[in-house]
């Protein structure tokens, strides 16, 4: 698990709550495999990390569920929609039984808070491209939905089958044009 202070156990049901060396109350979250974590479209307000386990990053794509990636432990996700405030931009899914650290929001912003300018500038250029990143995304899935919809609209269910030739009330003609 990346290294958030020391991990030492202050709590009693240590397998629930830890604190960093700092105080802050972390709390261990236990899901068993298939157990959504967090949904798409969803409010964020915490980050998580990945204790052990392995969870599945899942967006929702022409009414399909695909999967981006697939997170191993120590990996952070779910911090983004926490520091800007914006929905949840993906689900995500234990893949296995899994444990995540649920680090709270005001513990983000606490953190941020105390670092120096230039982290804080990271920061924020990160929040903005993410911003950026779901804005364009939700408009270019817009797009291809309406185009869908448009061609879908254009061509016919299925196409009539073509009518039979009718008979040449003349007869039929030789290879000079005339009749036989």
């Amino acid at each position: 698990m990346t290294n958030f202070g020391s991990a030492s156990m202050h709590e009693p049901d240590s397998s629930a709550n830890m604190r960093t060396k700092h105080g802050e109350l972390l709390k261990r979250v236990p899901y068993e495999k298939d157990k959504v974590i967090f949904r798409e479209g969803h409010d964020g307000t915490d980050a998580f990390v990945l204790e052990s386990g392995r969870v599945g990053v899942f967006k929702t794509t022409g009414g399909k569920a695909v999967r981006l990636a697939v997170l191993e432990k120590g990996a952070m996700f779910g911090e983004m929609a926490a520091i800007t405030g914006e929905r949840r931009s993906a689900t995500m899914i234990a893949l296995e039984p899994c444990v995540v650290v649920r680090i709270s929001k005001i513990t983000i912003q606490q953190k941020i808070a105390a670092c120096d300018p230039f982290v804080k500038a990271l920061i924020n250029n990160l929040s903005r491209v993410n911003e950026r990143y779901a804005t364009t995304n939700t408009v270019a899935e817009k797009l291809l939905n309406d185009l869908k919809a448009a061609q879908a609209v254009k061509e016919p269910e299925s196409e009539p089958e073509p009518e039979p030739a009718a008979p040449d009330p003349s007869g039929p003609r030789g290879k000079d044009g005339g009749a036989s």
